[in-house]
């Protein structure tokens, strides 16, 4: 009995996971030779909400690379 509760939760929590959607859409421009404009799209809830923030290419790379190795980290 316990084993197909837990087969039933396993399933039912992998299509959960698999129901959910993208909320938040980065888009990345450049803005001359050293800038970068980075615009996030939230969608999720009641109203959109959009953030627009300009780094220096250098920084917005450093940024880049520590998300990097904080995902290989934590797999």
């Amino acid at each position: 009995m316990k084993k197909i509760i837990l087969i039933l939760l396993a399933f039912t929590l992998t299509t959960n996971a698999q129901e959910r959607k993208k909320c938040v859409t980065t888009t990345i421009e450049k803005v001359g030779e050293h800038k970068v404009k980075v615009i996030r799209k939230n969608t999720c809830g009641d109203q959109m909400v959009i953030n627009i923030q300009t780094y220096l290419r250098k920084d917005w790379q450093a940024l880049q690379k520590k998300r990097k190795q904080r995902k290989k980290r934590n797999k």
